[in-house]
């Protein structure tokens, strides 16, 4: 198993010299990868990020949420196109992913529950996605996330339903615990329940601080990992240093830790030593 961390613990964006100091950083920590935000596929330095990947000796993950330009359920025609360009940048790194809130836009709220009309042109667009995809050797990851971030999809079985729905084998639930802690009533359960569709996983505190120190139920978590046997990607995921737009759709007003490098130094230790607890054969 591959551990490996969000840019976001690092830098608030991908321009040359914030990459660096997230490859550094994921390099120095001893990872295996680091989850590259693609939040603007069409203006990526994608020879530039291969190159730094090489250099440091990692791999990537890629992930984003939809921009408001190509939003879901209003806009699926915009939306088909940008993760179109975002599944083809994915590809040319390396990831074998692209997940993330690639079914809606982060702090879009329409005042109602989603209707299953909206939930159906979701579903219609993200099947075309899982297909090119699938033909690029890639996976689509669903990951619901907390009601103040969007309506569409806030828990595991939501997750689950969008997946039926889809009706690819090329996607996967991607959990989080942050968002778990806010709108599932524990950790264990939407974990066996998701068992075989969970393909990816974001190791984040509760306040999305340094893990170990917040009120996540860590044995409870790598527990159940272990029992439906995961072997997916362990992510540790920490806005210490996100973009103005991240901040302003999660709403992170302060900063998450007083000590940014104790994330990594005390956050990724303890998560480590949770996943060999547990059994988990990780690297």
């Amino acid at each position: 198993m591959r551990f490996g961390a969000h840019a976001f613990v690092w830098a608030p964006d991908w321009s040359d010299e914030q990459a660096r100091r997230a490859a550094s950083g994921a390099a120095e920590a001893g990872l295996d990868f680091l989850e590259i935000p693609l939040l603007d596929p069409a203006h990526f330095d994608l020879q530039g990020t291969k190159r730094l990947l090489r250099e440091f000796g990692l791999g990537a993950t890629c992930s984003l949420g939809l921009p408001v330009q190509a939003s879901l359920p209003e806009r699926p025609r915009e939306a088909a196109a940008f993760l179109g360009e975002a599944l083809r940048a994915a590809a040319e790194l390396g990831s074998p992913v692209l997940t993330g809130v690639i079914y809606g836009t982060l702090g879009g709220a329409e005042g109602h529950p989603p209707r299953q009309d909206e939930l159906a042109v979701v579903a219609e667009t993200l099947s075309g996605a899982a297909e090119q995809a699938a033909s690029l050797g890639l996976r689509i990851g669903i990951e619901p996330v907390n009601r103040y971030e969007t309506y569409l999809v806030n828990t595991a079985r939501q997750g689950l339903e969008l997946i039926r729905a889809i009706g690819r084998g090329s996607v996967f639930l991607h959990l989080d615990t942050y968002h778990m802690n806010i709108e599932e009533a524990g950790f264990a359960t939407p974990i066996r329940e998701a068992g075989s569709d969970l393909g990816y996983i974001h190791l984040s505190e509760s306040n999305r601080g340094i893990p170990g120190e917040g009120n996540v139920r860590w044995e409870e978590v790598f527990s159940a990992l272990a029992q439906v046997s995961y072997r997916g990607d362990l992510v540790m995921e920490s806005f210490v240093a996100p973009s103005p737009q991240l901040a302003r759709a999660t709403c992170i007003w302060r900063p998450v830790t007083e000590r940014p490098g104790d994330v990594v130094a005390r956050g990724l230790p303890f998560l480590r030593e949770q996943a060999r607890r547990a059994g988990l054969p990780v690297s």
